[in-house]
């Protein structure tokens, strides 16, 4: 049961990712985001997924303290700490090769945080959604890799949508 619970509350998040990757605007897109982590998080945790829960985690606090920021220039000490916090999640939850791949998205997450072009946040969320799949498929998210595929494609039509937007 438990499984199977991991896998709907998987794929509500994986849905609301591929709604994410649609939005025009950051502060949006970041809602979104916040709003998965939250399903993304319960569901790694049933699935015993540790790295990925905690990079959930990380990612979801980042993007609580990125969007009070509001285009505002993140602090030194900031970017410093959380750096360290994802690195220390990986560390603590490190298993094997795969359970690295939530410590590389995080970085990128953290990475499109940092920037206000939408051009390359899109391009860059192609790269962390290909990083998801891969964690989801190991980990037995099987749900949320279907649904990562949809993302995946989401996220590169989104780049094409957009590709003649300056930012």
């Amino acid at each position: 049961m438990q499984f199977i619970i991991a896998q709907i509350f998987g794929a509500i998040g994986s849905g609301i990712t591929i709604l994410a990757g649609q939005m025009k605007d950051k502060k949006k897109y970041l809602l979104f985001y916040l709003l998965s982590y939250i399903f993304f998080i319960i569901s790694l945790v049933l699935l015993n997924a540790y790295a990925g829960a905690i990079n959930t985690a990380i990612m979801a606090i980042l993007t609580i303290v990125f969007s009070k920021l509001q285009n505002k220039k993140a602090p030194a000490w900031c970017i410093f700490i959380f750096v360290i916090l994802i690195a220390l999640g990986n560390i603590i939850t490190y298993n094997n090769i795969f359970s690295l791949l939530p410590a590389i998205a995080s970085y990128i997450y953290f990475f499109i945080l940092l920037l206000n072009n939408m051009k390359i946040v899109r391009k860059l969320t192609v790269i962390l959604r290909a990083l998801w799949m891969i964690y989801d498929f190991i980990s037995k998210a099987y749900a949320t890799f279907v649904l990562d595929i949809f993302s995946f494609i989401s996220s590169i039509i989104a780049v094409f949508r957009y590709k003649k937007e300056i930012d």
